[in-house]
């Protein structure tokens, strides 16, 4: 089971609600590696760009998964309706 993104890129266009992304900034809360709605460092993306391997390394021991994708879906619902 993996994190059902709908690539909408929403998540990419709001960095600044977050200073943990705050290096990825291209200075108006868009991710510099945004290109449309896709990543365009897709395959080398920082982990924290990536769900699965964040809950692994940060969140399996606290959380479940479907917990996990709870909460990031909820987040993206925000974003979407922000948009």
């Amino acid at each position: 089971m993996s994190y059902p993104c709908k690539k909408c890129g929403n998540c990419c266009r709001n960095l600044n609600l977050s200073k943990l992304y705050s290096d990825l900034d291209r200075g108006d809360g868009v991710c510099k590696y945004l290109l449309g709605n896709l990543c365009s460092i897709y395959e080398v993306r920082p982990i924290k760009c990536r769900i699965d391997e964040m809950y692994k390394r940060y969140f399996e021991q606290t959380l479940t998964k479907e917990q996990f994708y709870i909460m990031n879906k909820k987040i993206c619902k925000i974003l979407t309706k922000k948009s």
